[in-house]
């Protein structure tokens, strides 16, 4: 059996709030806003919320520490003094990504059945078959045999259960791993990837 590490999306999968931006100045509305990687951004309150760690498109990411991220449309923070703001305190971002992650993770308990097909990220392609899932990963049937992947390389999305990777990404892990285990008879095989970007389903 061939394990995956390194497999965890970047953004929190099923976990964005939307926070209204807040209410400002008019001359501040209109203010460019900064948001680059890197750039700390505050809470409603004035209070630091988190760091920028990544935009695509037009959401953002911010890492709110203690192992939290958030994806925010860019439109919800305005420039003032201090830096970029959203309408909305720390505690209540928090409290929101919480909420929607339990969410999430019941979802994907009840997805996660034997016999399951699990879609590339894009849901156009099967990769495999849930064989095995445990606390601490899923054990997939695929055609090149068995991969266990962690259990937080996969979520629910618009066609199902579905992993974190795209079908070549996948197929990459999966041909890097075999390659691993075939150079060294009888080791556990661990296949590095890159993180994949939010899958769009």
């Amino acid at each position: 059996m061939r394990k995956f590490t390194g497999l965890i999306a970047s953004l929190s999968l099923g976990a964005a709030a939307i926070v209204a931006a807040p209410a400002i100045a008019q001359d501040a509305a209109t203010a460019t806003v900064e948001l680059s990687a890197g750039t700390k951004v505050f809470d409603s309150e004035g209070a630091e919320l988190g760091t920028v760690t990544a935009t695509q498109d037009a959401n953002v990411v911010v890492d709110l520490g203690a192992g939290k991220q958030v994806t925010l449309p860019s439109n919800a923070f305005a420039q003032l003094e201090k830096g970029p703001t959203i309408g909305a305190t720390k505690a209540q971002v928090v409290a929101a990504v919480d909420q929607a992650a339990a969410g999430s993770d019941a979802k994907l308990a009840a997805a996660l059945q034997p016999g399951a097909d699990v879609r590339s990220a894009h849901g156009s392609a099967i990769v495999g078959k849930v064989k095995l899932a445990e606390a601490d990963g899923v054990v997939l049937t695929t055609s090149d045999g068995d991969v266990k992947l962690p259990r937080n390389a996969f979520f629910v999305g618009q066609s199902g259960l579905a992993t974190s990777f795209t079908a070549e990404q996948f197929a990459a892990a999966v041909a890097q791993a075999t390659a691993a285990a075939t150079s060294q008879p009888g080791a556990t095989a661990e296949a590095e990837t890159e993180t994949p970007g939010t899958p769009a389903n």
